[in-house]
């Protein structure tokens, strides 16, 4: 059987594109499929970047910002004639206007009408996310807009997202979905505990973050802690170029932080190791947060906002984060010191969450999507 991906590839330090990265990964291990073939959204130097996925083939066949995106996926699907189509799908992985994620998130429903099996795997619930407090464009429009993007990017054969809350909303809705969640990118491993006092901040700059929340936190902490330290690393959010710019000039004069920008996949793991806790301080959320299984998975104490999606991610995938109130940097603070100030709890909460993410584990998730494409197969009465 034949398999195509359509995806952002290869992966950025974080977000959608790595989870791409690592399914895939997850899904040719099951050896389901003879051949798999991934139509990469293209990137600068995308050739040059190593495969380090074996026989899978890697096709740059699309860019973000173009609104004819959709057009060359299309075309290469029907010159591929695969068996199955999967999309791994967020709200603006086809650039920064919503236009071209409009016309892009319209290609699962139309690689539907051509006669594929198709699977989505929809990171985002933009119909339920705080538009204002994203930044969204489009003023009073956007929530149409919003419930507009859904309505689309939900017109598969079934639909998979990475939050159980999000499968009963659409399932309401007549939706043919499952709950797989984002679960370990790598065979867990309980790394031993640095001497350093660093705190991680490990994804997508962008103001609904938190990371000025953090570097607000951060700089008054080192008041009593003159030894921690801070890395910053990802890559800045499409809608929000110039963002990470402004932070570094503002807190310039800020001792012991890090910015590292994109991070090569290879040394992700060392980021994890050389830090005591990550910090995830968002003040908005756009789904589940692959951080959080990643720290879970290499056991490293996690501080997080309340935000009602943070809560219910840990309750269910039995999770244990040290909350803080979110926006409050008071609070943040607070959540900080009592961490840093007990190896006791930062152990307690590292080997509680290493024990959960057992029961998600990159074959885990492999066989999760053998069980979709089954469906959607089944769908089409495919004799395969």
């Amino acid at each position: 059987m034949h398999l195509a991906i359509v995806s952002p590839f290869p992966p950025t330090i974080t977000g959608i594109g790595q989870y791409g990265y690592h399914v895939t990964r997850a899904i040719v291990s099951t050896k389901a499929f003879s051949r798999v073939t991934v139509l990469a959204g293209a990137t600068a130097n995308s050739e040059s970047n190593p495969n380090h996925l074996g026989d899978t083939e890697l096709d740059y066949c699309w860019r973000p910002n173009q609104l004819k995106a959709w057009r060359a996926i299309l075309s290469r699907v029907k010159r591929l004639n695969p068996d199955l189509v999967w999309f791994n799908l967020g709200a603006s992985i086809f650039g920064r206007s919503p236009l071209s994620n409009l016309f892009g998130m319209f290609t699962p429903m139309l690689t539907r009408h051509m006669g594929y099996p198709t699977v989505v795997t929809l990171h985002e619930l933009i119909a339920l996310a705080d538009l204002r407090a994203l930044n969204a464009p489009g003023g009073i429009i956007a929530p149409l807009g919003a419930h507009l993007l859904t309505k689309v990017a939900t017109q598969a054969d079934v639909v998979c997202l990475t939050m159980r809350h999000y499968v009963d909303w659409l399932s309401a809705h007549g939706v043919d979905c499952m709950h797989i969640p984002i679960g370990a990118y790598h065979e867990p491993e309980l790394l031993e505990e640095t001497e350093k006092q660093g705190f991680l901040f490990f994804t997508t700059l962008a103001p609904f973050k938190g990371l000025e929340i953090l570097l607000t936190a951060f700089d008054n902490l080192r008041k009593e802690y003159p030894q921690i330290k801070l890395t910053i690393a990802g890559v800045e959010h499409a809608r929000f170029p110039n963002y990470a710019r402004d932070l570094k000039t503002r807190f310039n004069g800020t001792h012991n932080i890090q910015w590292l920008g994109q991070v090569a996949e290879e040394n992700v793991m060392e980021l994890f190791r050389r830090s005591k806790i990550v910090v995830l301080p968002y003040t908005a959320s756009t789904g589940s947060s692959s951080v959080l299984y990643q720290a879970a998975t290499w056991g490293r104490a996690i501080v997080a906002s309340d935000l009602s999606e943070n809560q219910k991610l840990a309750r269910e995938n039995d999770l244990q984060f040290q909350f803080f109130e979110n926006g409050n940097v008071q609070s943040l603070q607070n959540s900080l010191r009592i961490l840093l100030n007990s190896v006791e709890l930062r152990s307690a909460q590292a080997k509680h969450n290493f024990n959960s993410i057992q029961r998600v584990r990159p074959t885990t998730t492999g066989q999760h999507y053998v069980e979709a494409f089954k469906r959607a197969l089944e769908k089409h009465k495919s004799r395969k």
